[in-house]
């Protein structure tokens, strides 16, 4: 047996991940009629029936639940393979590919990424803006930004400078509602928060105070709409105390309530870690970011 082609494994894996054709088409950004190709070739190379096709999906017949460990192991070999393949490569030119949250891709990554190309204009720079964790082992990105501390062994990182938060309100929402005493008094006001991520929620329950979501009458889980609606003076909201420093119509509420700042972290794969390009941007984002992380939005 010979399978000509490692798409085939790669589409094979991730219909028996996700048990359909058309999720597993979404996530590979190609077509049910190619990932239904791949998966026919397969069979054909291994004279075996993968799937049964059901009302409710693609479900793994026998030979091929007996075949997903396998190809687990190929698809872990290919992805090593291309980091350390690409960690070889000398030239400082090409891509590297980032990702950030909002607040850093969007207000603070810019620009680092200009002065970053001015030193290397060569560099071909991709940006991932996602509150999501990209997986650097499957080469999601080549670099990351991230506020808690990598554990994974196969990581490299480096610590950059905490950022600290406050509660911040419009000065005209100050004015025609008061502010709150204590973070108990949170819950009267017009307060902004996620939707769906627990991220606040949590970190108030370690410092001893249970909200609940419905607690917060304005929720999004984008935090560039949350900064914008407490600057139309929609209510309270928790942000990074430098940037709330740019629009002076915001005004700190309980300045005095200690908020746990959020660890900042640069993060690449041990693989990648000798590759020059990606070693370069490693060095000049922790210069960058070590000296002042906001500099570039302070005009």
């Amino acid at each position: 047996m010979n399978i000509e082609d490692w798409n085939y494994l790669r589409s094979f894996l991730l219909v028996a991940k996700l048990g359909s054709l058309a999720a597993a088409a979404r996530a590979l950004g190609s077509s049910q009629s190619t990932l239904t190709r791949d998966i026919q070739n397969l069979e054909l190379e291994t004279g075996l029936n993968l799937f049964r096709r059901t009302t409710r999906g693609m479900q793994l017949t026998a030979s091929g639940q007996g075949l997903v460990d396998a190809a687990s192991d190929m698809q872990e070999a290919y992805e090593r393979f291309a980091r350390i393949a690409g960690g070889l490569s000398e030239a400082l030119e090409g891509e590297v590919r980032i990702s950030a949250n909002e607040i850093v891709g969007r207000h603070l990554l810019p620009a680092a990424i200009v002065a970053l190309r001015k030193q290397h204009p060569h560099l071909q720079v991709e940006i991932v803006i996602t509150n999501e964790v990209s997986s650097l082992s499957k080469r999601e990105a080549d670099i990351a930004f991230r506020m808690f501390r990598p554990t994974q062994p196969e990581l490299v990182s480096k610590r950059l400078p905490d950022m600290h938060l406050g509660f911040y309100a419009h000065c005209h929402y100050i004015a025609e509602h008061g502010r709150p005493a204590s973070i108990d008094e949170l819950t009267q006001f017009d307060v902004i928060n996620a939707d769906k991520d627990r991220e606040f929620l949590d970190g108030a329950a370690e410092m001893g105070f249970h909200f609940l979501r419905e607690d917060f009458v304005l929720r999004t889980d984008d935090l560039s709409t949350q900064i914008n609606l407490a600057r139309a003076g929609a209510g309270i909201v928790g942000m990074h105390k430098r940037m709330a420093c740019l629009w002076p119509e915001l005004h700190e509420v309980l300045p005095d309530l200690p908020l746990p700042p959020l660890e900042f972290w640069l993060v690449c794969h041990g693989d990648v870690q000798y590759n020059q390009r990606i070693r370069e941007t490693m060095t000049f984002f922790s210069q960058w970011f070590a000296e002042d992380a906001y500099r570039g939005m302070m005009g």
